[in-house]
Formats: C-alpha cells, sequence, structure tokens
C-alpha cells in the first residue's frame, strides 16, 4: 500500500515538470492530418504580442499565462499538397504556446539554419499538425506523399 501512495506521488510531482516538453508526432501522423504539403526552409524567426504586434525584445517570453507568440518563419519553396487557393510563400509558424521559450533562444536557435526541409501543416492558418510539430527531414518526403495520398481520397 505504501509503494502505490508513493509512486501516486511520485507522479504527481513528475507531471507538471512534463508539461513544458514538446509534442511529439509520427511521419504517418502528420502526414494523415496535413492539409499542406511543402518543401521550404527556416529564414526568421520573430514574436507578436496579445494583440499581434511586433515585440522585439529579446529577453521576451512565451508560456502559459503568457500573450505573446514566437513564429518561425518558413520560405516556401515548393508546394507538394495543399487544399489552399493560395500559399503564402513566407509562412509564419507559431511554436507552442505551452514552451517556456525566450524569443532569443529561439532566434539564436535557428541562426544560420539552410536546411531544406518537408514541411507538413493544416488549417487555413497554416499550423503545426500538434502546437510547433511541423518540420521533418526532405528524406521522408515520399512516404509522406504516400501516406498522405492513402489517406485522404
Amino acid at each position: 500500500m505504501i509503494r502505490n501512495l508513493i509512486l501516486v506521488f511520485a507522479a504527481l510531482f513528475c507531471a507538471p515538470a512534463l508539461a513544458g516538453f514538446p509534442f511529439e508526432a509520427t511521419l504517418e501522423e502528420m502526414a494523415q492530418e496535413a492539409d499542406h504539403i511543402l518543401v521550404g526552409r527556416v529564414t526568421g524567426v520573430d514574436m507578436i504580442d496579445g494583440s499581434g504586434k511586433p515585440v522585439q525584445d529579446r529577453e521576451a517570453r512565451i508560456g502559459p499565462g503568457l500573450e505573446n507568440t514566437i513564429r518561425i518563419l518558413i520560405t516556401v519553396d515548393e508546394v507538394l499538397v495543399t487544399d489552399a487557393s493560395d500559399v503564402p510563400s513566407v509562412i509564419p509558424v507559431p511554436l507552442a504556446s505551452h514552451l517556456h521559450y525566450s524569443l532569443g533562444q529561439i532566434s539564436d536557435a535557428h541562426e544560420g539554419d539552410t536546411l531544406v526541409r518537408l514541411v507538413l501543416l493544416q488549417g487555413d492558418d497554416f499550423t503545426g499538425i500538434k502546437p510547433g510539430i511541423f518540420l521533418r527531414s526532405l528524406s521522408d518526403k515520399d512516404e509522406a506523399l504516400r501516406i498522405y495520398h492513402a489517406t485522404h481520397r
């Protein structure tokens, strides 16, 4: 009995710590849920406040209770699949709002990032399949298209 109580309390204390970890998604989940499969690259990072105004302060943060949003700017090189009538040449994709990051941290993490990737997005607003999950290796392209076409008939 005491062992079970210890396990319950341990689980309760660990759960909040896990809340800051990003979501995960398999290629299969992403391709099945995608409305847009693109080839693109990260060309910048920006932040907006709750009113949609730009935030320049590198120390400004996102996270629970905060109204700021960090967006990864994706330049679209090729549209493979879409249900949109128009795909912007640059798409601002928001990061997960439950994560605790500053604008400076994310900007530094993507500085000099020129890697061309597969970009899987959904909805009219071009968001990640799960909050902040939208980039895959370009080597996943054929499999993602196969899964997409098998589930979107």
